[in-house]
């Protein structure tokens, strides 16, 4: 009967980590804001997400010339503000403001929208960005009013605003439940069982297979999402197909981790097998 219930437990354990490895990272690293924005950030470095911004900035400034003093200038404002727009997307001031657009990404997909939003485009304000570059096109300007925004996504992308607020709960919710369900039942199965080394090589083959099931999904969902920004603009299917990438990668590492401890586990229980009396 021991061996019965310890078997149960420890299959229901295996069952609960393979839920458990992929929900976790989406509720830690996704639909966690400073998750997100650890693993988004990163891409300030990039060239393409640098050149899409500097051209936004320069549009924009372009745009409200006539809010500016243009008259102390000996050239044409475009061909001033591009040039300092390159440069300031290679400065520290860029990397926190855009930290702070990555924040206004999450709260779009994320946080349910506020009545009377528009909620199949998403805008992010970039004024801090502008007046930034302006200050130092126009040394002494007065900073634009903002807000400044551009767009980021259209219908055509097929998103909505507070799209994934629902979904980002649920799998939260049942990212901690699968998780304490998998420990809970491991436990268990470690207290009952007749032969321990035995339990702890399947709960260790339980985490690879999770870690397993978490690359397979990880890979479907980052070639479903390269299909729906295949049609989007080239600059803008380059920055979300980077995005797309960094996820990948961060699940990646995540579940090769988690594969790691599992292969340690096993290794443990088979150690136990060979050097404890009836391998407990």
């Amino acid at each position: 009967m021991r061996s019965f219930l310890s078997g149960l437990l420890t299959l229901i354990a295996m069952v609960a980590c393979v839920l458990a490895v992929p929900t976790m990272w989406i509720s830690e690293r996704l639909v966690d804001q400073d998750g997100f924005v650890s693993v988004v950030s990163p891409m300030s470095t990039d060239e393409h997400v640098k050149d899409f911004l500097a051209d936004r900035i320069t549009e924009q400034a372009v745009a409200r010339a006539d809010q500016l003093n243009t008259d102390v200038l000996n050239a044409p404002i475009e061909a001033l503000v591009r040039p300092v727009a390159q440069r300031y997307t290679d400065s520290p001031g860029f990397q926190a403001d855009f930290v702070s657009l990555v924040r206004q990404q999450h709260s779009w997909l994320f946080d349910e929208p506020a009545p009377g939003t528009d909620t199949q485009v998403m805008r992010v304000d970039i004024t801090p960005m502008v007046n930034r570059v302006i200050s130092q096109v126009i040394p002494g300007a007065q900073p634009l009013a903002g807000p400044i925004e551009v767009e980021l996504v259209n219908r055509e992308n097929g998103l909505e605003a507070g799209q994934y607020h629902r979904v980002g709960q649920q799998i939260t919710t049942l990212g901690w439940s699968s998780t304490i369900v998998a420990a809970v039942a491991a436990l268990l199965a470690l207290l009952v069982a007749r032969r321990r080394g035995t339990v702890l090589a399947w709960l260790g083959i339980g985490l690879m297979l999770s870690c397993a099931a978490a690359w397979a999904a990880g890979t479907y969902l980052a070639d479903q999402a390269r299909d729906r920004v295949s049609t989007a603009a080239e600059t803008t299917r380059d920055v979300a197909e980077l995005f797309i990438d960094r996820c990948a990668d961060d699940l990646t590492q995540f579940a090769l981790i988690v594969g790691g401890v599992g292969l340690g586990v096993v290794v443990l229980g088979i150690v136990v097998r060979l050097v404890l009396p009836g391998g407990r």
